[in-house]
């Protein structure tokens, strides 16, 4: 129930959970590029855009996820309603199923790390990205239907058992990585112009 103006309602708070995976995503860019500059004598330009990126995912997605649902759950900018209740469903579109796509990118950016120090260990790479895996699928499917937050936890479980039984290559993992991370934000886009055009 929609409490009075002025108040924010109680789901929205579980919404802020979320922002864990993108704060993640951050800290794993500005690690990136970090390692890629320790390598180099001059910092190579790559290295920048992986600190760009990272500024996004750890302080302008937050703040902008933030602020929207203060926006819309309080109505400080009645003539820009529509447009910040559209930006708001597309956030919460971008941390619900961008959560996934992220979780790749976060796995992708390790592999690449350990693997440039030529230092691949199973444990180092499948259990934060079984963690993350695991967390999006209870916080964002817990009362989904059709038990689809076990399907999502048997993907992340069987994604790492089969390419960490079968010794896959780093490099093969991280690209495979990447490959999903475009899939899912792809599907993500289509799924939300879809909705914005049904709704």
């Amino acid at each position: 129930m929609r409490g009075g103006k002025g108040d924010i309602e109680a789901y929205r708070y579980q919404e802020f959970l979320y922002l864990v995976v993108p704060v993640v995503l951050g800290l794993e860019f500005f690690a990136t590029g970090r390692d890629e500059r320790a390598y180099k004598a001059e910092a190579p330009l790559g290295s920048y855009f992986l600190d760009f990126f990272g500024f996004i995912f750890i302080s302008l997605i937050p703040a902008l996820f933030i602020f929207t649902i203060w926006a819309v759950e309080t109505h400080p900018f009645n003539i820009m309603e529509d447009t910040l209740a559209r930006f708001d469903r597309y956030g919460v579109m971008f941390m619900f199923l961008g959560a996934w796509w992220q979780v790749y990118i976060i796995g992708a950016l390790r592999v690449h790390r350990m693997r440039k120090k030529q230092d691949f260990r199973q444990t180092r790479m499948w259990g934060p990205f079984l963690g993350l895996g695991f967390y999006i699928s209870f916080l964002v499917l817990w009362v989904s239907p059709w038990n689809m937050k076990w399907a999502s936890v048997l993907w992340f479980a069987l994604l790492a058992a089969i390419m960490g039984g079968l010794r896959v290559r780093p490099q093969k993992i991280e690209k495979t990585l990447w490959i999903l991370a475009a899939i899912t934000f792809f599907l993500e886009n289509i799924i939300f112009a879809w909705l914005e055009a049904v709704v």
